[in-house]
């Protein structure tokens, strides 16, 4: 089936001061690399500070932004399944975590979905720092390429990034849907720049 258009759902809780970076990085980023239309769905998880109002300042800018809000905190798996009711690109993915989407995680999905029998897919990435040992080598070499790495917090908490297939979806939902059968498949993917 070909693709007609994608839909990025972001749930965030009390972010005014980080939401719309995010929002403008991601936008810049889809409309660099993504040859389909697409849609940001914001769903506010009823942040108690003016995150709705960023947001929606947003929105008359960006014609591809939507918001959605929820009254009162209900989780970021509840905002996240809130922004794919809403959505209605062909590819949903979803970003339930409150930090910003890592456009690498979303183009590695984006190219899973080329293979029409993946109906979902989940990629997961951490920030970690340079391993001594890297930066040692470098040193070893004469370079300073080491004092230009940026310093990078570790966390906890993963990167993750969810995709659905809606046609899909809509399948298995439908009366005839548990006559099939789903396969995992997990793999990790390694990713050096330069």
């Amino acid at each position: 089936m070909p693709l007609h258009k994608l839909s990025i759902v972001l749930a965030v809780r009390n972010r005014q001061h980080q939401i719309a970076d995010r929002i403008e990085q991601l936008i810049d980023g889809l409309a660099e690399w993504v040859p389909h239309p697409f849609e940001v769905i914001v769903v506010d998880d009823g942040s108690r500070d003016q995150t709705f109002a960023v947001v929606d300042a947003l929105c008359a800018e960006h014609p591809q932004l939507r918001l959605v809000r929820h009254d009162r905190p209900r989780g970021m798996e509840a905002a996240g399944q809130t922004g794919l009711e809403r959505a209605t690109g062909d590819l949903v993915f979803i970003q339930e975590s409150d930090t910003a989407v890592c456009l690498q995680d979303l183009q590695q999905l984006l190219s899973l979905a080329q293979d029409d029998s993946v109906v979902a897919a989940q990629a997961e990435s951490r920030r970690e720092p340079i391993a001594p040992s890297l930066v040692r080598r470098l040193r070893a070499w004469g370079t300073d390429a080491d004092q230009q790495l940026q310093p990078v917090v570790e966390t906890d908490t993963p990167f993750r990034l969810q995709m659905l297939r809606r046609h899909q979806l809509q399948r298995l939902a439908a009366p005839q849907g548990d006559r099939y059968r789903l396969r995992g498949q997990t793999f990790q993917l390694a990713v050096a720049k330069r």
